[in-house]
């Protein structure tokens, strides 16, 4: 159990520094509005990641209950998508922290900012297909559910704290615009843990 939870945990942490719309909704909150505002909106994407978690571990087990096929072709599906994830991330390239755009109010208060990034976060369809795609490849079936529940719940402090760390650290210019040049590299570092996790799955 305790590779599973690294290859998760390690998975997970280049999936939420890699730039993407959760990360935008911090940054720009925390530009426009203040370093409090982005752990506001810190705090209500890491609740959005339990819901993922939950219906994520809610429906795989029901695959495995009722079809082992069908869970093998969800688990293969996934394997292909986490390919075509890193695929996209070996393409990132300087800037990748401004290629997605969304609007975001300059007054907001903090309970507006947790439902903000709760909202962006539930409502990603990319989120949805990575968690399923994960658990799927990386959790084995006998593995209790409450120990699954227990790495749900990890990956949801941890997306807190990551974009605490955001909100906090991008209220320095000379960090932003750091990552304005760099940021690609982050990308690539995931594009080659996804790789390894679909490869694992795959043979």
């Amino acid at each position: 159990m305790l590779d599973e939870f690294l290859l998760l945990a390690v998975a997970h942490i280049f999936a939420v520094a890699s730039p993407g719309a959760d990360f935008t909704v911090v940054l720009r909150n925390t530009l426009q509005s203040g370093k409090s505002i982005g752990i506001a909106t810190a705090v209500g994407i890491g609740l959005g990641i339990m819901i993922h978690v939950a219906y994520t571990l809610l429906g795989v087990a029901l695959l495995l209950s009722q079809s082992a096929v069908l869970f093998n072709l969800v688990k293969l599906t996934g394997a292909a998508y986490l390919l075509w994830l890193a695929y996209k991330s070996f393409q990132s390239r300087k800037s990748a922290a401004q290629s997605e755009e969304i609007t975001i109010n300059t007054e907001i208060s903090l309970a507006n900012a947790v439902k903000q990034g709760f909202i962006v976060n539930v409502l990603n369809p990319k989120v949805t297909i990575f968690f399923v795609a994960l658990f799927a490849s990386v959790v084995s079936p006998q593995t209790p559910i409450w120990i699954q529940f227990i790495y749900g719940l990890w990956l949801s402090l941890y997306t807190m704290v990551w974009f605490t760390f955001v909100a906090w650290a991008f209220s320095r210019e000379r960090l932003l615009n750091w990552y304005r040049g760099n940021g690609h590299l982050i990308d690539w570092a995931m594009g080659i843990v996804l790789c390894v996790i679909a490869v694992r799955l795959l043979f």
